[in-house]
């Protein structure tokens, strides 16, 4: 997986002039092993923070060994956000190759952050609750 050169430009300009041979642009160098397992598993929000909640808590935890989906509902301010977005932390780590696929499905989106150089934890969204189903947004993210 480190044996590809990748080269930064910042337009296509620069892509022309490279590949005309008018610029020198030097590859990027990353090392995608040390990258991952340095950021691995740095989460924002962890599930060991939720203090009380014991059923639900418990209900998540059942949900995240089986892999099953989870739909939380109640009235605001009862913590099915804050819980949710703790959810992550308690799935296993990705692989380096769900990291790898996870960070390019967001770097064409648009929604990787520039001082990201993979995306080491797994992603949650939070759809509005007044979404349709053929909407594809507004989500909010855990900060």
């Amino acid at each position: 997986m480190n044996d590809l050169e990748v080269y930064g430009v910042e337009s296509i300009k620069e892509v022309a002039g490279f590949f005309n041979g008018d610029i020198n642009i030097q590859p990027e160098v990353v090392n995608t092993r040390e990258e991952f397992y340095n950021s691995l598993s740095n989460y924002d929000s962890d599930f060991s923070e939720v203090k009380g909640q014991e059923d639900i808590k418990r209900a998540l935890e059942i949900a995240a060994a089986g892999w099953h989906n989870v739909i939380l509902i109640g009235p605001p301010g009862a913590g099915k956000t804050m819980l949710a977005c703790r959810r992550p932390s308690i799935l296993p780590p990705l692989s380096l190759y769900e990291s790898l696929e996870t960070t390019k499905i967001h770097s064409v989106a648009g929604k990787l952050a520039a001082v990201d150089a993979l995306v080491t934890i797994r992603p949650f969204r939070s759809p509005h609750h007044t979404i349709s189903d053929v909407e594809t947004g507004p989500f909010r993210t855990c900060l």
